[in-house]
């Protein structure tokens, strides 16, 4: 559960869904760009709507799939190795301008 207000990137969310948790958030922004169904987002604020999500959830445990295809995706959207060679490339056209070197 992440009933926040605000966010940048929900470090804590992408950590829980690597481990295949189930998980419910609030709809703003920043939980909407990990791209989860829209039946884990409840209206910020709205206690009685996070409450739905978690008896809904309870009762409904994620399959051993849908933790596989959730991992999986974590891994390929949010991948550290990926992230810091992508950063570093840009550092690199900063400094040496469109003539990227390795």
């Amino acid at each position: 559960m992440l009933p926040s207000y605000y966010e940048g990137l929900p470090i804590v969310l992408l950590e829980a869904l690597s481990y295949g948790l189930s998980c419910v958030v609030s709809d703003i922004p920043a939980n909407r760009e990990v791209e989860l169904n829209n039946d884990r987002f409840f209206r910020v604020g709205h206690v009685e709507s996070l409450s739905e999500k978690i008896r809904e959830f309870v009762n409904n445990p994620l399959s051993d799939e849908e933790k596989a295809r959730q991992i999986d995706m974590i891994r390929e959207r949010y991948d550290w190795e990926k992230t810091a060679a992508m950063t570093m490339d840009v550092y690199r056209e900063v400094h040496f301008g469109n003539k990227a070197t390795n």
